[in-house]
């Protein structure tokens, strides 16, 4: 049985011996039954948009102009932009890939020390520098290959751990890095010194309470 043929008039389109034939509304027709040379420029285009997006798997979208006259002029194609979706996993990617970066960076400075290097700082062994870190005691950062760092500013000239850094950790997630970029930090509320400066001047109150203020979305 014949497949059944949709309304409309038919119109061929040949090039060389093939033929296909499309059919177009009745209304419309008459607009573009002239205009061969156009239609074959379309239907040209669109092929080797279409041979493009399945070579390199991308939605390609082309425009064309056309005149009131009815010439059809390209006037560029493009890959298609990715969904929203795409768009912010390739943004985060980016980010991501910036901070293990940077990361990396801070992890080969001079004051980033082993645990047993640490150790020797504050006159205990490794395994007791390991156990002060699990406890917060200690802000120890990890890198991607370089195992854990723990920086040699945190020793006061007492030679001990920073007082206080347990609670600091607590208030902002027990995140080291978290902690890391807070101490590093000027903050107004502390008259534009750092956190870390602030609690070796024996100012724990106040960095605490900058740590609470930071902690519920109260940015200085």
């Amino acid at each position: 049985m014949p497949a059944k043929r949709t309304g409309g008039r038919p119109l061929a389109l040949k090039a060389g011996d093939d033929v296909a034939e499309i059919r177009v509304p009745r209304a419309l027709y008459r607009h573009i039954g002239s205009m061969g040379q156009s239609i074959g420029t379309v239907i040209s285009g669109f092929a080797d948009v279409a041979a493009k997006a399945r070579r390199t798997g991308q939605t390609i979208t082309i425009t064309y102009k056309i005149t009131p006259d009815g010439v059809a002029e390209a006037v560029g194609d493009a890959a298609a932009p990715p969904p929203d979706g795409d768009r912010l996993d390739a943004a985060l990617a980016r980010a991501r890939a910036r901070g293990a970066v940077k990361a990396a960076e801070i992890l080969r400075g001079p004051d980033m020390l082993t645990a047993r290097d640490f150790g020797a700082l504050i006159g205990a062994s490794h395994e007791t520098v390991n156990a002060k870190r699990r406890r917060h005691e200690l802000l120890g950062l990890e890198g991607t290959t370089r195992g854990v760092r723990y920086p040699a500013w945190q020793v006061t000239d007492a030679g001990l751990p920073l007082p206080g850094l347990p609670d600091v950790f607590a208030l902002l997630g027990g995140q080291p890095w978290a902690v890391f970029r807070f101490l590093r930090t000027a903050h107004a509320e502390l008259g534009g010194m750092t956190a870390l400066n602030a609690l070796k001047a024996g100012r724990l109150d106040a960095v605490l309470q900058v740590a609470r203020n930071q902690a519920g979305g109260a940015f200085a």
